[in-house]
């Protein structure tokens, strides 16, 4: 009797720290496949890996996305040949929270951080920021920025993003405009660096900097 005893409180000590495996509880895991799109974005899909038999027992997988998405819950039943898979579309990682729920009404609770294919390395731009400038009275200049280069690089361009500096009213400005070389005009007194962000096309962006001149 003590003997029995002694295996009962073993078991019931184990199955609180979670040693003991539930029904279906066995080599299950979560992975995920990803493939870049542009713009910094990925498409990717997340399943359960297990054994057939063990696909089999499952019922529904449920998925948790990050609370930014729209309908961050998602629940796929009865998908055992696509591995209970969902596929969305994103710029981060982040923790997906699973639920496994099986035919026998366990619920084995899983967690996966996604993870990316590295993001294909950027074609070069053969381009640079300049700038002109005039004085317009003493100590203050009238000046433009712009981005320089051959015909086909500024053709990728689609907008161009300049960061002034923080005394300047509304200084971050967006110019899309193609025939001017996406050039920026303004006035002020001093220079400083300016910030420029080239949005290409393809979706890619360029960051570079500018220190103005003004002479």
């Amino acid at each position: 009797m003590l003997k029995i005893r002694q295996k009962l409180a073993i078991a019931l000590t184990a199955a609180a720290l979670g040693l003991v495996a539930g029904p279906g509880s066995a080599a299950v895991a979560v992975k995920n496949t990803s493939t870049y799109v542009g713009g910094g974005r990925w498409d990717w899909t997340i399943f359960v890996e297990a054994d057939p038999d063990t696909l089999k027992q499952i019922q529904c997988v449920e998925y948790v996305l990050h609370p930014t998405f729209p309908d961050p819950v998602h629940k796929v039943c009865n998908e055992v040949k696509t591995k209970f898979s969902y596929s969305a579309n994103g710029w981060g990682v982040f923790t997906v929270k699973v639920n496994v729920q099986f035919k026998d009404g366990h619920v084995q609770a899983l967690e996966h951080l996604l993870v990316f294919s590295n993001e294909p390395p950027a074609s070069p731009l053969n381009v640079s920021i300049k700038n002109r400038s005039k004085q317009i009275e003493p100590g203050w200049w009238e000046w433009g920025v712009y981005v320089d280069g051959p015909k086909n690089e500024l053709d990728r361009i689609r907008c161009v993003e300049y960061t002034l500096h923080p005394t300047f009213p509304n200084p971050v400005r967006v110019v899309c405009d193609r025939p001017s070389r996406f050039e920026l005009v303004a006035r002020g007194w001093g220079t400083f660096t300016i910030g420029v962000k080239l949005m290409l096309k393809d979706g890619s962006v360029r960051q570079l900097a500018h220190s103005l001149e003004l002479r």
